[in-house]
């Protein structure tokens, strides 16, 4: 059975078309330290990068359906409101790995890192809406040098901080927000995550793998043995 150049093609596209959802991988990195009290102070919010010592009670990555992995909102009040770390995870949506036993900790008082990458557009104004205090950090491209895009400790209900930036571009992101207040528990955002690269490289290796398989299917050979 022989194909075409055009149905290889097209097989390739059917399969890239097939795979998108795996590999856009809109995740960010995050990590939770449980009953971090005095975080303000002790995290040093407000310094450039953050820095915060100790190992977390766990490291996770969030995956949202469509880039928008910020849709973190819980309505529950008072600090035996506050629902589980994979209640508040999942609260939009999300998908979550590794939570392990801490998936069912209670997030008062607790702080959360979270990282990744997406693109900025100069002008444009992006916003988070957070219930209690929260930092920003941007990089361009993941170089230096860092920028405090939010800077807001002091939230205590439901607030709305804006940023925007001067240069269009992929930007390194570093999101720290301290639920300490009880719940309810906010942390959404209209920023959108990017693909993760090794995602988008494993997908074009496979399809190459693809093409070259089906056109080496199908090439003659090169030698022809006559009787």
């Amino acid at each position: 059975m022989k194909y075409s150049k055009l149905v290889i093609i097209g097989a390739v596209l059917v399969a890239s078309l097939s795979f998108t959802g795996i590999a856009r991988a809109d995740t960010v990195n995050g990590a939770f330290y449980y009953q971090y009290l005095g975080p303000y102070t002790a995290l040093g919010l407000g310094s450039v990068p953050t820095s915060i010592s100790g190992a977390p009670t766990v490291n996770f990555k969030v995956s949202g359906a469509t880039g928008n992995v910020f849709s973190f909102d819980l309505p529950g009040s008072g600090v035996n409101g506050d629902s589980n770390l994979m209640g508040f995870l999942t609260a939009g949506g999300d998908t979550v790995t590794s939570l392990g036993s801490a998936g069912g900790d209670n997030i008062n008082n607790g702080v959360f890192v979270f990282t990744g990458d997406t693109y900025l557009k100069a002008g444009k104004t992006y916003e988070f809406t957070h219930d209690d205090g929260m930092m920003l950090y941007l990089s361009l491209n993941g170089t230096s040098p860092t920028i405090t895009a939010i800077n807001s400790p002091g939230a205590t209900s439901a607030d709305v901080s804006n940023f925007s930036v001067t240069t269009s571009g992929d930007y390194w992101f570093e999101v720290v927000y301290a639920e300490v207040n009880g719940g309810p528990a906010v942390l959404t955002s209209d920023i959108v995550a990017t693909p993760e690269p090794s995602s988008l490289l494993l997908l074009g290796t496979g399809l190459l793998g693809l093409a070259f398989a089906l056109f080496r299917k199908n090439k003659p050979s090169g030698l022809v043995l006559h009787s």
